[in-house]
């Protein structure tokens, strides 16, 4: 089964609308043998200070911890992603369906950003199973497009520089 995963709901709709829609999940469209769900953004975040921090340091009135002069500067070494509340459904749906898949097409918008936040779940899911990963790459979501973009999959690996810049750029903002 290839699974697509999307950036957001209306990359999938047009990802289904061709291939062909023969059902839907609770997250996820069926076509055929294959399954397509999706993101609504970036569904994982940098964890706050706090979790970077030791467990001993005090806590101020606002229930976060008091920022001591040993501990700082905070520069993480393994940086941490955290589920977004209201996106913990949506992950538990795509965790499930990635120990399904024997293809993974990561369809994130065409920037920086949608390399990211798909790589980011697989990431976060430690997809390390022996499935290929491709990439679907198009800029419109008009039926030309798309089967272009369908027939045009890429291995992922060769778009990872564009997730590492927005990862760089993210961390960068944190810090």
């Amino acid at each position: 089964m290839n699974l697509f995963i999307a950036e957001k709901p209306s990359v999938a709709k047009a990802i289904a609308g061709e291939l062909g829609v023969t059902g839907k999940g609770d997250g996820f469209i069926q076509c055929g043998n294959d399954k397509i769900t999706w993101c609504f953004g970036h569904m994982l975040e940098q964890a706050e200070p706090d979790d970077y921090t030791p467990d001993d340091v005090p806590r101020g009135q606002n229930g976060r911890k008091v920022w001591r002069i040993d501990e700082l500067p905070i520069i993480p070494t393994n940086w941490i992603l955290k589920p977004k509340e209201d996106a913990k459904k949506q992950l538990a749906t795509i965790g499930k369906l990635l120990k399904e898949a024997d293809v993974i097409v990561n369809a994130g918008d065409p920037d920086r950003e949608g390399q990211l936040l798909v790589d980011e779940v697989l990431e976060h899911f430690r997809n390390t199973r022996p499935v290929p990963v491709r990439r679907f790459w198009v800029s419109a979501q008009d039926s030309v497009s798309v089967r272009r973009g369908l027939a045009a999959l890429k291995d992922n690996t060769a778009f990872a520089g564009w997730a590492d810049a927005a990862k760089a750029r993210q961390r960068a903002d944190w810090l």
